[in-house]
């Protein structure tokens, strides 16, 4: 009998957005299932399981979770980022004792994708809300906000130019009415469901939290690993009898993965770390009374991939694309968003599939929005707006980038390869888990 998890590798792999032909063509793109096998579906998962199930949201597939909710009362969800499904499962093979490897035999791990882009923004802002971008309206990294005329880094809130922090909000951009949707705090609230979220000092009151968090009973920070890990379970052991969702996040990962790029020995040796911590310092100490109850759902907001420096495309070796953009690419280097001057859109897609074919696929944005690569349903204001006139999706190990000097980051994402959009979903029931020291 062929394992769910299979089943699933299987069905993401074979997946198509109809309508979007000149990425079908290429294998070695995964196109986001939003459909009941993503990452947006995670929050309406946890409603459905808590009894605030919402009409517009659609939870997971029922074969990952329906068999495991009977008696749930408590959801603990991980969001390890850039801990992406593939590189993990090698990861494992090598390292079979660790706490991941033994969820994944004796518990339940499946892949789901990302969203497009396949980046922390985007992918953040659709866990957060249980909606794709094209609803939430966070479409990138870096993004034209046509009201204050900018292009902005969607991280810091600032002009991409600015080494200051939230400058936008002192121009008059709310963080907590930016997003289109309600958040998954604002859906459980109602329904008397305790919502707590662990989050790193530094980034407590970024814009981007303020975004995501709005409606939660309580937003804690945390210094190091050590402390977030103790801090969960005494959350946990504190709410015994409660409805609850208690999420933490931790960005350890990516920031490895950035500086040194995926398979490296720093990388291996923080995914040890990491899971000897939640082992330890979380799970052990828990009691048989602090675990009744309670589902433990750990997934990541994408990958990574590493990009040679020979497929860095820099826009200043092509001049005659940069002179016929209205200004420099936003959105990702592996997802980049071009704004066109008037009457050049044909000849700017006709060079880029003749110049740069081997290394991108390009899109009108009307069919990119339209094929469903970003979501469906109802556009969040300006999100036609946000991607500019094309879209440009990086082959491989691809990247476009527009600067003097070489990129110096190792690890990249916002792509549609299997390393970047295919996440893990862990779902274990804590009454079943047993600690092997």
């Amino acid at each position: 009998m062929e394992s769910l998890q299979h089943t699933i590798e299987t069905t993401l792999y074979r997946h198509k957005l109809p309508g979007l032909s000149s990425i079908n063509r290429d294998d070695s793109f995964i196109t986001p299932y939003y459909d009941g096998l993503c990452l947006s579906n995670v929050a309406p998962t946890v409603a459905a399981m808590l009894g605030a199930k919402r009409d517009e949201w659609r939870p997971l597939d029922g074969r990952l979770w329906e068999d495991l909710s009977t008696g749930i009362r408590r959801v603990v969800l991980l969001v390890l980022d850039a801990v992406g499904y593939l590189q993990l499962q090698r990861w494992m093979k090598e390292e079979p004792d660790t706490l991941f490897a033994r969820l994944g035999r004796n518990h339940r791990l499946v892949p789901i994708t990302s969203v497009f882009p396949s980046t922390t923004t985007a992918a953040l802002s659709s866990l957060w809300t249980g909606q794709p971008p094209v609803r939430h309206g966070l479409m990138g990294y870096q993004l034209f906000l046509r009201p204050w005329d900018v292009v902005a880094n969607m991280i810091s809130l600032s002009p991409v130019q600015s080494k200051q922090r939230a400058v936008l909000t002192g121009w008059g951009l709310e963080p907590e009415t930016f997003l289109a949707v309600p958040s998954v705090g604002q859906v459980l609230a109602p329904h008397g469901i305790t919502n707590r979220t662990l989050l790193r000092q530094s980034i407590l009151e970024s814009g981007l939290s303020k975004m995501h968090f709005r409606g939660i009973d309580d937003l804690t920070g945390h210094v190091l690993s050590s402390d977030l890990w103790v801090n969960l379970r005494e959350q946990l052991q504190r709410h015994r009898n409660e409805r609850l969702f208690l999420a933490a996040y931790w960005g350890g990962v990516d920031t490895v993965l950035h500086i040194y790029g995926p398979e490296s020995e720093q990388w291996a040796a923080e995914m040890r770390s990491l899971a000897y911590s939640i082992e330890r310092e979380f799970l052990a100490p828990l009691s048989a009374a602090d675990r009744e109850g309670t589902l433990l759902l750990i997934t990541a907001d994408h990958g990574q991939v590493r990009v040679p420096p020979q497929q860095a495309i820099n826009l200043h070796d092509h001049p005659k694309l940069a002179q016929n953009l209205t200004m420099r690419p936003c959105g990702d280097p592996r997802a980049a968003y071009l704004y066109v001057r008037a009457n050049h859109l044909r000849d700017v897609r006709a060079y880029i599939e003749e110049e740069l074919g081997h290394a991108f696929v390009v899109l009108s944005a009307e069919e990119a929005l339209e094929g469903g690569l970003f979501g469906d349903g109802p556009p969040a204001p300006q999100a036609a707006a946000r991607i500019g006139d094309l879209v440009l999706l990086a082959r491989e190990r691809y990247m476009l980038y527009n600067r003097d000097n070489e990129p110096k980051l190792a690890g990249r994402h916002g792509g549609l390869h299997p390393e970047e959009m295919l996440v893990p979903l862990f779902a274990a029931r804590l009454d079943d888990f047993r600690h092997e020291s």
